[in-house]
């Protein structure tokens, strides 16, 4: 009975809370928690398969912080681990004397297959430049990625992901594969065999250099399903938690409105929560709508998400169901008091609009 009187506030709204208000039962909006903690659930999955984020090969940052990998680092200066570094205890650094060049390059780390979205798709690194002149434009910057015996390369200019001030360290991200954009072919390297890289800082004239690299790592890209299913209990916890909440902020309000505002008998304020929980109902359909868009919406990078999904038709429709469902349950809550109350509907549509708008000026303050 109660299963159906939660379906009947959707569809016939006026008849349900006649029926709810003559015989209300608990077991109704616990039943509308139940569909929403499964729902949001749902939600959250989907949303996990859509996006994905930076998986770090297991080793990261070992090739700027061990110094059994020194060996493997060739510079045209001086190489050296040094003590300011942005992960771990150390970065690789290069002190090169009056020199227009600085570069460094690292060999013999294996294969490393980049070729497709099974393989590594990213390169990453931190990087510092020095020059005896303080205030030196940024330099010519290139990476190149070795292929094979590493007479083959990929090259991408990468100057201006550099910081305009030195002594500053500033990440790179440089995407890998090929459909990756800003890549030059010298000789025939092949994306399924990378062996080694090199970076190389070019001034316009002579001066005392350096240039300092930490964190490098490789990654792939994963799904973020990995922390849905590893955090999905507190998530649903959270939920529940802002349920409960979010119901009594409703039922408080619509209380004091009634009493304070408009001077009225509040009655048996228990049985005024029961029918207040029914509304939530309302609640499902935004979810299950917020889904279906989710659905529509393409595969993206985390860190591209305000630029790719943001301009969208469906997170924008996303967005505004929010207040259409804040509205829809203001008419709800009308519909309710009307019935429990037997009000006429201009004081129960003036006591359902203030109740909505003290919570919704409310709910930020909840901290869930």
């Amino acid at each position: 009975m109660f299963a159906h009187d939660v379906l009947k506030t959707i569809y016939s709204p006026v008849r349900a809370f006649e029926d709810i208000v003559r015989k209300p039962d608990i077991k109704g909006p616990l039943f509308i928690l139940l569909l929403v903690l499964i729902v949001t659930a749902g939600l959250q999955y989907a949303s996990a398969t859509k996006v994905s984020d930076e998986e770090p090969m297991i080793s990261r940052d070992e090739w700027t912080e061990s110094v059994t990998w020194i060996a493997q680092w060739t510079s045209n200066g001086e190489l050296a681990r040094d003590a300011d570094e942005i992960l771990g205890n150390y970065s690789f650094a290069s002190f090169v004397a009056n020199n227009a060049t600085a570069w460094m390059k690292l060999t013999g780390i294996g294969s490393f297959n980049c070729s497709s979205q099974t393989g590594y798709e990213r390169l990453s690194f931190w990087i510092k430049w020095g020059h005896q002149d303080e205030m030196s434009d940024v330099p010519n910057a290139t990476l190149k990625v070795s292929s094979g015996n590493g007479d083959d390369f990929f090259e991408l200019d990468i100057g201006s992901k550099l910081s305009n001030s030195s002594a500053e360290w500033r990440i790179v991200k440089a995407d890998l594969g090929p459909n990756s954009e800003g890549w030059v072919d010298l000789g025939s390297p092949k994306w399924e065999n990378i062996t080694g890289l090199e970076l190389r800082l070019i001034w316009p004239s002579p001066a005392n250099l350096t240039m300092k690299l930490d964190d490098l790592y490789f990654a792939k890209f994963a799904p973020l399903t990995v922390y849905f299913f590893t955090g999905w209990f507190g998530s649903v916890m959270t939920s529940a938690l802002g349920f409960f909440i979010l119901w009594g902020l409703y039922g408080g309000a619509l209380l004091l409105v009634i009493k304070l505002v408009f001077g009225e008998k509040v009655g048996a304020w228990k049985t005024l929560f029961v029918v207040v929980g029914y509304l939530f109902s309302v609640r499902i359909v935004y979810l299950v709508v917020t889904v279906v868009l989710l659905s529509a919406l393409p595969n993206i990078r985390l860190e591209n998400l305000a630029q790719v999904w943001y301009p969208t038709l469906p997170y924008q429709v996303m967005l505004y169901s929010s207040f259409v469902t804040d509205v829809w349950m203001a008419a709800l809550c009308a519909i309710a008091v009307r019935s429990y109350y037997s009000f006429t509907w201009k004081k129960a549509i003036g006591i359902a609009v203030l109740a909505g708008l003290l919570t919704f000026t409310l709910r930020p303050l909840i901290p869930i």
